[in-house]
């Protein structure tokens, strides 16, 4: 007799223990190939209340919207965390999307790992996937959807973050990019001309620009501390030829006056096309990212000497000197001495005016 059968009077019943309650039904059948089906169904339906409820387990997809529905406050999270994680979301969805949350365990979490290794995302990328996917799962174990969450048992500190070479965007293939018209195009010289991060110069507003200073106030930070840079004449000319939307204060908006979003892939696509385009031109066309545009300010910072390493450090948002140290490599020995000892052409900002 197959193991949590027995009969009474020819008919198979059930016989087994979930949590250490027992349960036994009758599976009103007189085969024993049909009874095995039975005990599977019903043992399954059965764990689902005891474990899910009523309503069955919760599906990964309607984890998140609950997760997302919280918000950054009451997750303990900023603003720029939260919306790195959705961002991860969208990416994982391949993996994750047709799971349950109680199908999500260590194996699941270590072939993400290995697949998105794979694909030759970064380690911090990799790192930022798991911690994402750990906070939807904890946000589940407070609802008592899963009694615990495997995602702390991957251990995150083995993925060391790696410092991709700086290398920057050759003039050429900028020209060929930035030939593209529209707004998004506009933000990414913005960009350049400003060194701000891609969250920062997405979630830029207007009240956030002072005319009479040469300045915008960054709160959308990568570290969370609010900060001042400096703006150039043509950082101030691209923003004037921005429309203004009459609902969204956005600088750069899409046509929705939604605030941009996923720049990287965006970026990545446009310069995909661009060099399919060079390829079938014969034209030399380097692809390069949105964030080596923030590279090329600060080593053209540096070389036409607007300021110290240190005046750097704080455009930029640097937490330490030693990061804004790199963009040293690619400075000649006289620009490289003035950089470290703060030699300046001038007191004021140098405005580009190319």
């Amino acid at each position: 007799m197959p193991k949590g059968l027995y009969t009474r009077n020819g008919i198979y019943w059930a016989r087994f223990k979930i949590k250490g309650v027992e349960y036994r039904e009758s599976l009103r059948t007189r085969s024993e190939a049909k009874a095995e089906r039975n005990l599977k169904a019903l043992k399954e339906k059965i764990a689902a209340q005891v474990y899910f409820g009523e309503g069955g387990p919760t599906a990964w997809p309607d984890a998140v919207i609950s997760w997302s529905q919280k918000g950054p406050r009451a997750l303990g999270i900023k603003l720029t965390t939260f919306n790195r994680y959705l961002v991860s979301f969208i990416q994982l969805r391949p993996w994750l999307d047709d799971k349950d949350v109680h199908q999500i365990d260590v194996k699941l979490l270590k072939k993400i790992v290995a697949d998105r290794q794979k694909q030759g995302v970064s380690n911090a990328t990799v790192r930022r996937d798991l911690t994402a996917i750990s906070s939807v799962l904890a946000h589940c174990v407070d609802l008592d959807w899963l009694e615990e969450n495997p995602a702390k048992m991957i251990d995150r500190s083995r993925f060391k973050e790696d410092r991709t070479p700086i290398i920057l965007p050759r003039e050429e293939s900028m020209a060929l990019v930035f030939a593209i018209a529209g707004r998004f195009m506009d933000m990414a010289e913005f960009s350049l001309e400003t060194g701000m991060r891609e969250e920062e110069v997405a979630s830029l507003e207007h009240d956030r620009i002072d005319r009479k200073r040469m300045s915008a106030t960054l709160e959308a930070t990568k570290n969370g501390e609010p900060r001042e840079v400096p703006l150039s004449a043509r950082a101030l000319e691209i923003l004037d030829r921005q429309p203004r939307h009459f609902k969204h204060s956005w600088c750069f908006w899409r046509a929705n006056g939604e605030r941009f979003q996923n720049i990287a892939s965006q970026f990545y696509a446009k310069t995909g096309r661009v060099a399919r385009k060079a390829a079938q031109e014969g034209k030399d066309f380097r692809r390069f990212r949105f964030h080596d545009l923030r590279h090329l300010f600060a080593v053209r910072y540096l070389r036409e000497r607007r300021g110290s390493l240190y005046d750097l450090q704080h455009v930029l948002g640097h937490s330490s000197v030693q990061t804004t140290e790199g963009y040293l490599k690619h400075l000649k020995p006289d620009e490289k001495l003035a950089a470290m000892h703060g030699v300046a052409q001038n007191p004021a900002q140098v405005q580009r005016s190319e």
